[in-house]
């Protein structure tokens, strides 16, 4: 493997930069990547299964079933699939959009090389989905297939820079766990004792650490949750206020009208008059 570090006549050729260009490849060991000037966009690689083994500098990164390596223009590397494994991963060349350079600035482990480790099978499935997207669109010559590949991408993004800023104030996976089940369903009724079961902790044990990492209660964070929601509808759909109520989870659009007012200072139909 050293020897492949230091022979310039295993020169690989990176892609034109364009916008966007992406695949999804299984390699077997002996496949090795080699740029001693980088490249002149960015690029990403996402490992599905194997291993692939990163060289930057004077140092080695292995990546497995999981992680994202990102890799900015002008960083010299190599790398190659795992010895023994077969490795596949989905990888993209992609010049930013402006907006997206604040998103990716993450840890750098070395100068040029970012690095998200995923570890939630949840958040491994939603990238996989959306890498399909934007390989299948980066491949169509249809009307709106490049952006729609480019959102796919910012979608992403915007995904792994939600990861990166989790992992600097990491919930409890049973806190997780709760955040997401009052979320999907905004009409469904819980019961604090119903959720420390599906958690498997003890209804105090439960309201004391959601209190602790989230900051408000349980209920009173489902309520704004609901209440964002309202806005949101109020804003962006014509829907009328007894119908947001109980789209929202809310029984009485007396009550609703009520809570929201404490919320936002203004009822709902002075709301969405004031963001029209």
């Amino acid at each position: 493997m050293a020897e492949f570090l230091n022979d310039p006549a295993v020169e690989t050729a990176s892609p034109a930069p364009g916008i966007l260009v992406s695949d999804h490849y299984s390699e077997p060991d002996g496949y090795r990547v080699y740029r001693s000037r980088g490249t002149r966009d960015w690029l990403i690689t996402y490992t599905l299964s194997g291993s692939g083994s990163y060289w930057i500098g004077e140092r080695n990164w292995t990546c497995h079933r999981g992680d994202i390596v990102v890799l900015k223009p002008g960083t010299v590397h190599h790398y190659a699939a795992g010895e023994g494994t077969m490795w596949e991963f989905y990888w993209a060349h992609f010049i930013p959009q402006p907006s997206w350079l604040e998103w990716l600035a993450w840890p750098e482990p070395h100068p040029g090389l970012l690095i998200v480790r995923l570890n939630d099978a949840s958040v491994e499935a939603r990238l996989q989905a959306v890498f399909e997207r934007m390989i299948g669109d980066c491949r169509l010559e249809q009307p709106y297939s490049g952006l729609l590949a480019l959102n796919a991408m910012e979608e992403m993004i915007l995904l792994l820079a939600q990861r990166v800023n989790d992992t600097a104030k990491r919930l409890d996976s049973r806190i997780e766990e709760v955040l997401g089940i009052i979320t999907r369903d905004l009409k469904q009724s819980f019961s604090i004792a119903g959720l420390a079961r599906q958690v498997q902790l003890s209804p105090s044990r439960l309201a004391h650490l959601f209190k602790e990492q989230v900051g408000d209660s349980i209920a009173a964070t489902r309520a704004k949750i609901r209440l964002r929601q309202a806005a949101r509808l109020l804003e962006f759909t014509s829907r009328t206020v007894a119908e947001i109520a109980e789209d929202v989870g809310f029984q009485s659009p007396y009550y609703f009208t009520k809570q929201f007012t404490s919320h936002y200072g203004k009822s709902p139909t002075a709301y969405r008059k004031q963001i029209r």
